[in-house]
């Protein structure tokens, strides 16, 4: 039964390394952003897609929770600063993609569950402060072929496999163990020395 429930993990490891590379590839090849979303709660993934104009925000999400909720309520704080007679166009742009409507990609599959006891344990994306622990984790791939960091920790209760992704290239190296807690930079775009 372990060996099983083992096989199951790196079956599952191996399956959303594959994802990975669709998504990423994908974005390059249909010049649109891309991304998979992981329900921590559900324990499942699928990958979705919008040609709308989109940016991920500066401000990073806080909390160790990840939802959609959170981005319908910061769409709504953006929205209440445009008059109704603001051009679409300009609202997209100024909203920073929080406008845009994400689509299941059907050419990609319907969505994965994760078999037996495997479950997302956490994940962590560049847009994050602390690793999601529940909800909705979202990692974005963009058209000018590359992706945000990312850290994805799978466990099937005694194991883990943790998946990290590589933002310039959409690699993935998969390690037998948990997560480290990720060290977050903001990088200004300054040099040191520089004022």
């Amino acid at each position: 039964v372990n060996a099983i429930t083992h096989d199951n993990l790196r079956s599952s490891a191996i399956q959303l390394t594959v994802g990975v590379k669709y998504a990423y590839d994908r974005a390059i090849m249909e010049k649109r952003m891309q991304r998979i979303a992981m329900d921590l709660d559900q324990n499942i993934w699928w990958i979705e897609y919008t040609d709308d104009p989109y940016a991920l925000q500066k401000k990073r999400f806080e909390g160790t929770e990840g939802s959609a909720e959170e981005e319908r309520e910061r769409r709504e704080d953006i929205t209440d600063l445009f008059d109704s007679d603001t051009d679409a166009t300009v609202k997209a742009a100024m909203e920073g993609g929080l406008a845009a409507s994400f689509t299941k990609d059907v050419e990609a599959g319907a969505p994965v569950p994760l078999p037996g006891d495997v479950k997302f344990s956490r994940v962590w994306t560049g847009h994050q402060e602390k690793p999601f622990e529940s909800g909705v984790a979202h990692l974005h791939f963009f058209r000018g072929g590359w992706t945000e960091p990312a850290q994805i920790e799978l466990t099937d209760g005694q194991e883990f496999k943790l998946l990290k992704v590589f933002p310039l290239t959409g690699r993935v190296r998969t390690y037998d163990r948990e997560m480290d807690e990720p060290e977050i930079e903001d990088d200004d775009g300054r040099a040191e020395g520089d004022e």
